[in-house]
């Protein structure tokens, strides 16, 4: 009696085929509803830019957080009124280097962004001149005596003052001043004066005397 041979291999590739038929379906199923996006579950190429995109660098968070790029106080000259203190010590403030002092004041920003330079940019800026050590005086009258840096916002005429130190001091002047005289001791170093505008008359001499604050 003859028997046919078993052939094993020929009973799984029966039961496999339902399997590779359902596979077949399910991936012609997905490719009707997702297009050629499904290559890229395999490493396909990436879904390209949207317009606008491409090489754009992305932005600098330190760019985006300083409103005022070219400093603090470059921008309160070049937005104060043209001749105005407030214009005028922001330049003294920058050329003096305390622009890191104002930086990322949030404050003093908010006046410069709303234009409010008579009512809050200028006593700012007062204020940190006075933080520096200087006086702030409405005016001076005949004979004053300066003996440390100083700020005259008021207007000077006809006057002679006097500086009581021998230490170099820095004289401002927010009002051009007429004619008026300053006398430094003969041994003391010459102040340094700084006029608002170029109308002011100002006459600064040694003393004539020897013993002159002595």
């Amino acid at each position: 009696m003859s028997h046919a041979p078993f052939r094993p291999h020929r009973r799984r590739a029966a039961r496999l085929r339902p399997a590779v038929r359902l596979l077949v379906a399910v991936l012609a199923a997905a490719l009707a509803l997702g297009g050629c996006g499904l290559f890229s579950w395999f490493g396909g190429d990436k879904p390209a830019a949207p317009a606008g995109e491409a090489g754009q660098p992305a932005p600098d968070p330190q760019q985006a957080a300083q409103p005022f790029p070219e400093g603090m106080l470059n921008t309160v000259a070049d937005r104060a009124p043209a001749g105005s203190p407030s214009q005028y010590l922001a330049q003294l403030a920058r050329e003096f280097g305390w622009e890191k002092e104002v930086a990322e004041n949030t404050l003093l920003r908010q006046a410069v962004e709303s234009g409010n330079f008579a009512g809050k940019v200028e006593p700012f800026l007062l204020a940190m001149f006075f933080r520096h050590g200087y006086s702030v005086l409405p005016s001076v009258g005949e004979g004053h005596q300066f003996s440390r840096d100083t700020i005259v916002r008021g207007p000077v005429s006809n006057t002679r003052t006097l500086v009581t130190t021998r230490d170099r001091v820095r004289l401002v002047f927010l009002t051009p001043p007429q004619n008026l005289q300053i006398v430094y001791p003969q041994d003391g170093e010459q102040p340094q004066i700084f006029a608002l505008g170029s109308q002011g008359i100002i006459a600064v001499r040694k003393s004539l005397l020897e013993s002159y604050l002595r």
